[in-house]
Order: C-alpha cells, then structure tokens, then sequence
C-alpha cells in the first residue's frame, strides 16, 4: 500500500493574543493510504484566545470546510502555557482532535473570527517519491535514483566506465551465443517519455544515454529497443499513470523477442487476435504516489493470466526472483530464458503463448552462467529498461547473493510456489531454484 508524507508549515504572521500548536500531524510523519482512505488524517492539538468564545478552528481541503471543535480538555496546556490552575478555567476546553478524510492533497488549518479566514498552518500529503506531472494528465518519473529527467535531457551521459563495460558486456554475450550456437537478443524497454513525448514537459537529447548505448551494440547482436514500434500500435502502449508499458506494449515486445530468436517474421506470432480486454481505472507506480491517488482508464486483459501456467516461483520481491512457466499449447515447443526486469512481468501473459516454457530470472539483463547451465533452453532473452542503462549489467552474475541478501534483510521469506506435479522437462532444474 501506498506510503504518504505529511509535510505542515506554521504560518507565523497569526498572532492578536492566540496562541496554539498542533500536536499530530507531526512535521514529516508518514501515513499509509488505508488509514487516510478508512479513518482520515488525526488532526490534534490546542487554541487559546483571549476571544475564544467568538472564533470557529476549521480545516479547508479543496472547497470542503470541517470545523475542528475545542472540545478537549486539556489541563497541560493551562499550566504550562497561561501558567494558572486548570481547575474551572474558562479556557480549559482548548483542545481538539479529530479526523478528517480528504479529498485533495493541500490543506488549512485556521479560524473564522468575524466572517474572516485567517491561516495557522499550511499542509499536504505528499508520495514519498516526486511524479512529474505531464499535459493531459500524463504522469512520468522525477527525481529518482536513476536520474530519468536529466538522463532524456542529456545532462547525465553515459561515462567512459559504462562505456567500457557495455563493450565487454557486449563482447561476452556475441562470444557467448557463437560458441554455443545458442540464439540470444537484447530488449530494452524504452522509457515511456520516449514513446510520447508529446506529454512530456521536457525536449529529448540526442545526448541521453541510451543512444550512447545504441551506437554501442555490436552488429551481430540482435539488440531490441522499440521505440518506433511502441509509436505506431494501434492501441496506446504505455499507462498514463504508470512507468511500464501497456498490455498492447507488452504484447508487442513479446512477438518482436520471439520473431528476433527465431528468425521467423512477426506476422508468424500474430496469434492474439481473440484475446479480450476489460476497460478499468488503474493507478499505478506513479499515480499510487499522489493523492488521492490518480486513475486513468486502461486495458485490461480479461480471456487469459500467465499464472494458470506457473509451476514455480520462489516470491523473492524484485531482483532475484525466478518463475517458471509451463504452456504445452504455445506457438514454439521451446525454452525461454529471460533474464528480465519490471517491464518483462506485463510480458508473461503473451511469452508464456509463445514458448511452451519460459524461464524468467529477474536480473535486468545481469547473466547468471549457473543457471544457463542448469536450464539449457533453446534461446535466451536479456531484457533491461532504458532508465537502467547508465550501469552495465555484468555478464558473470550471481542470483543467489540476490536471493541471501533479500534473505538476510527479512524481504525473501515468501512461501515458494510448486506445482504438485513437475513437467520433466524442467524438474531437474526447479529442484535446482529451489535449493538456492
């Protein structure tokens, strides 16, 4: 669920013998979207006045006006703010709580003293992450850790180091796919500022990071990066308020991977024509980090899920996790294996229809040798996102240090899904998964 901050500014200028404090919200504190959607927000704390009979304490949110009555008493306050006996005192009853459920992120706390508003205290939830907020309602990613704005306009470059290891990266997988005579291709999911920049608040460079990395590619590697393609779909390919691609963008990379590895033309994989999509309102990574948290009207696939196919999944969040699916009904009677990120998940329910087994790692194209080795599948897809790229994945990986520090941080004690019944193709190895 998500987690807001609570950020609250005294306004000093109130003054005319009032004094008060607000005691909760605390400045920053965090609230999760259960208890403001179910309880609101506690607001708790004291007024005095030398006119407090003649004022109403209220808290404005958006054109909803609640009164924060001074119901409370509150002793504390007499004897250590007017410093006189609480007992019987005119002002003891200066203290209110109450919660208040709102409807827009800004608030105000202040009184109405002879039909006139004057301000205490200034307030908001805030996501703990910013969201950059595009034209028609189009949300994009700010100031995260990867730096997506200033990497689109070509502030943050590719250094020389990554340079150097994209090269051996590269090198290792051409050398890789020779030697074994084993089909491999490279996706990388374009950032959706790339795909419609016509909402984004920022000019694209020339300069960004993932054209550097572009240049890079060698040209016996069959490298994805589709944006062109994501453009011309029929159907929108990225979520409004969202930073993955679409059910029709995922769709559209899986044909593009199966068609790369197999050689075959993308018209081969048409083969979703009869699926089913189901209109809701969704949030998303981005609009689950405002509030309220924003929606925006999406297809949803409703005749198919990847998971009916799931035989293992060993639930470690994020990086780490390994799920393997089984399909005897796909287009290709072969073995995937993905070494993915985020974007390859929205993938499943289509890869999974065109391989009959798919082997999903998620690395963000970083190689663990150990488990080609333990798998052996007929082709292997690496698959990244393009906010990722100003750091090499590593082409001699480890998933199980993966696996022990989600472990070791308490984030990787999920219970592991196992089908009763292991297809022999992929027993071997799943044992193999599940020992790690």
């Amino acid at each position: 669920m998500a987690v807001y901050t609570i950020t609250t500014e005294r306004v000093e200028h109130f003054c005319d013998g009032r004094r008060w404090h607000l005691d909760f919200p605390v400045k920053d504190m965090s609230v999760d979207l259960t208890e403001l959607r179910r309880d609101g927000l506690l607001l708790q704390g004291w007024l005095l006045s030398e006119a407090y009979a003649d004022l109403t304490l209220v808290i404005l949110n958006g054109n909803n006006i609640s009164s924060l009555p001074l119901t409370q008493q509150r002793p504390d306050v007499i004897r250590k703010v007017l410093g006189d006996e609480p007992d019987a005192h005119p002002q003891l009853l200066c203290g209110f709580s109450k919660r208040v459920k709102l409807s827009h992120a800004a608030f105000s706390v202040g009184v109405i003293a002879n039909g006139k508003f004057t301000e205490l205290l200034k307030g908001s939830v805030a996501g703990k992450f910013q969201v950059l907020k595009g034209s028609e309602n189009w949300l994009f990613l700010d100031n995260d850790s990867n730096k997506s704005v200033d990497q689109f306009t070509g502030k943050k470059r590719l250094s020389r180091t990554a340079r150097s290891e994209w090269k051996s990266y590269f090198s290792s997988i051409v050398q890789y796919s020779s030697q074994t005579s084993l089909p491999v291709c490279m996706l990388v999911a374009p950032s959706k500022e790339m795909v419609f920049s016509e909402y984004y608040p920022h000019k694209e460079s020339p300069k960004a990071p993932i054209y550097d990395l572009v240049r890079l590619v060698p040209a016996s590697l069959d490298f994805i990066f589709p944006v062109k393609e994501l453009k011309s779909l029929p159907q929108r390919s990225f979520r409004v308020c969202d930073t993955h691609w679409t059910f029709h963008g995922a769709r559209c990379a899986s044909q593009l991977v199966a068609s790369k590895l197999s050689g075959k033309q993308v018209a081969h994989f048409e083969v979703f024509e009869k699926d089913r999509y189901q209109q809701k309102r969704l949030s998303g990574d981005l609009g689950s980090k405002l509030f309220p948290p924003q929606r925006h009207v999406e297809d949803s696939l409703c005749n198919f899920n990847y998971k009916k196919t799931v035989v293992y999944d060993n639930n470690i969040d994020n990086f780490g996790r390994i799920i393997v699916m089984v399909n005897t009904e796909a287009v290709l009677d072969e073995t995937l294996l993905l070494f993915g990120s985020s974007s390859s998940y929205t993938m499943f329910h289509y890869i999974c229809r065109l391989y009959s087994t798919v082997v999903f790692v998620h690395t963000a194209g970083n190689i663990d040798n150990s488990i080609i080795e333990q798998v052996k599948p007929d082709c292997m897809c690496l698959q990244t996102n393009a906010r990722f790229v100003v750091k090499s994945p590593k082409f001699n990986d480890s998933v199980l240090v993966y696996i022990a520090k989600k472990r070791a941080s308490g984030h990787g004690n999920k219970a592991v899904e196992l089908a009763d019944s292991l297809p022999f193709r992929c027993k071997q190895y799943i044992h193999y998964f599940n020992s790690l």
